[in-house]
């Protein structure tokens, strides 16, 4: 009987080790089509990869091309800014010489004024008087009927 104990002993444990094989086979099987599958997503995501760094590449070539219109542009507003910066400068001093001149002419112009005023005075006091020498003239002559020659 120990031989047929021992005997169901070893086909039980000989059971026990073929579940255990199925069950390491099966495992294997498993994680070999999780191992296919991670390789194809890897697969894919490599190939996201690759079309991701392309795209990068254009998107810094772009930038790039941006960066320079960028400064080109801040060149050229500078220059602009500058000219007319230069030009304000100028039309101020134009500014400050038309003042000038308007307030030359403006003194000159108070200062004619003036003397049109003084002339105008002197030159009806100066037409009074040659209307009185008129008068008094004509009524000399008016006494005497030849007037003199």
């Amino acid at each position: 009987m120990i031989n047929t104990q021992r005997l169901d002993h070893v086909e039980d444990e000989l059971e026990t080790v073929k579940r255990l094989l199925v069950s390491t086979a099966s495992y294997a099987e498993s994680a070999n089509r999780r191992l296919d599958e991670l390789t194809i997503k890897q697969d894919r995501t490599q190939s996201h990869l690759d079309q991701l760094g392309g795209r990068v590449d254009q998107v810094g070539g772009k930038v790039d091309q941006l960066s320079d219109k960028i400064d080109s542009f801040i060149t050229h507003t500078q220059r602009l800014f500058t000219k007319a910066g230069s030009e304000i400068e100028e039309t101020k001093a134009r500014t400050e010489r038309l003042e000038a001149l308007m307030l030359k002419l403006d003194r000159n112009f108070e200062s004619q004024k003036s003397q049109f005023q003084e002339f105008q005075l002197s030159t009806g006091a100066a037409l009074e008087r040659i209307d009185r020498v008129l008068d008094y003239l004509l009524r000399q002559q008016g006494g005497n009927p030849n007037p003199p020659s």
